[in-house]
Formats: structure tokens, sequence, C-alpha cells
């Protein structure tokens, strides 16, 4: 659940960042962010409450890199990726 958690909040993170600037938003990136993260905090849900149901284990991951790429955001998840397992692996 940790590494959940701290993927979404990266994920929030970088949507916050891409509109430091206003005149350069790019709207398709920050969709895709807030995208991500309700994927992401779904699937926390559905891992602390059994009557929701979330995605399989082994297609969440493919899910994420769709809504990702659907705003040309890999870079983005990938840098959340990391870093989330970066504060797992302190924790």
């Amino acid at each position: 659940m940790a590494f959940l958690l701290a993927l979404g909040h990266r994920l929030g993170i970088a949507a916050r960042e891409l509109y430091a600037d206003p005149a350069t938003v790019d709207a398709a990136q920050a969709s895709a962010c807030n995208e991500m993260m309700i994927s992401v905090f779904s699937q926390a849900w559905a891992t602390d409450d059994r009557a929701v149901a979330g995605y399989p284990d082994a297609d969440f991951l493919s899910i994420l890199v769709g809504k990702a790429d659907a705003g040309n955001a890999r870079g983005l998840l990938q840098n959340a990726v990391v870093s989330a397992q970066r504060y797992r692996d302190a924790s």
C-alpha cells in the first residue's frame, strides 16, 4: 500500500509542476497524470477494502502505461515509479 500511496503522491507532484507556468501547461500530460492518480488511488482503495474491485495485479502497470502514453507522460510515470520505489525501499 505504501508504494501505491507514494506513487499517487508523486504523480500529483508531477501534475502540480506542469501547472507551475500557466503559459506552458501541457494539458494532455496534466490530464494523463490525473487519470493515473485516479487509477493508483482506486487500486490502493481496493487493496484496503475487499468490497472494492481493483485491477488485476498483472494488468495494473499496463493500464498506467496506457494512460501515460495517451498524454505523452510516460517519463512522468517513470519518474514517479522510481521515486515511489525509493521511498518504499527506504521505509
